[in-house]
């Protein structure tokens, strides 16, 4: 079992550094194929920020990590999740062939988190891409760019809290679905099954209990 867009990610250049032009280019990728989505029905991504190692232009570059916010219910898209409709849309924009990772976010919920310590906004469906910060990243700074942020541990830790409760719910679902035909079926295809979905719900509600316990540690 494997989170998606991380394996292929890695798969393509884990043992690759990237120049910060390159992943520039990458990013540019993204964003055209956020312009193009958004014209079609149904699409619930609403922004895109950048995360991690490009934010850092002295730090070495294996791919561009991306959160992407929709207007989806958190309990469609809970932390580590990969909801298949929103996989399709990564997939039919090929972010799966480009050295890049993805996490989906919420809109009800704050853009970062544990793993996500700072995020900068570069695309919205409201305005499309922002070419101010595109230019900002390009040339390796951030000065007057927003840089979305937790305040502090407290915050952080409210955060967190709101995430692992849907987690747990999460994987409480997935659990007592997990033997019940329908939900197989609807749950398995373009080489993602039952135990992929359980395997990534495990993951994430974990992930968020262990960054509680290392805040109150």
């Amino acid at each position: 079992m494997r989170e998606t867009g991380q394996v292929l990610a890695d798969g393509l250049c884990d043992d690759l550094v990237m120049k910060y032009s390159t992943a520039m280019s990458r990013l540019t990728d993204v964003v055209d194929g956020l312009d193009r989505a958004a014209q079609w029905p149904n699409t619930t991504v609403t922004a895109a920020f950048v995360f991690g190692t490009l934010l850092d232009a002295n730090a070495d570059l294996h791919r561009i990590e991306v959160a992407l916010v929709v207007a989806e219910a958190p309990e469609v898209a809970p932390w580590m999740s990969r909801p298949a409709h929103l996989e399709a849309l990564a997939a039919v924009l090929r972010f799966p062939k480009l050295p890049v990772s993805w996490q989906w976010r919420p809109e009800a919920w704050s853009v970062w988190n544990h793993a996500i310590d700072r995020a900068v906004r570069v695309w919205a469906a409201a305005g499309g891409r922002d070419q101010r910060v595109l230019d900002a990243l390009a040339a390796g700074r951030l000065d007057g760019v927003t840089v979305e942020a937790p305040a502090g541990t407290d915050e952080l830790r409210s955060e967190l809290l709101i995430e692992r409760d849907v987690g747990r719910r999460h994987l409480a679902t997935v659990t007592e679905s997990f033997h019940d035909r329908d939900w197989r079926r609807a749950h398995r295809g373009d080489g993602v099954y039952p135990e992929d979905h359980l395997w990534w719900a495990t993951a994430g509600f974990l992930d968020l209990d262990d960054a509680i316990r290392r805040l109150d540690g």
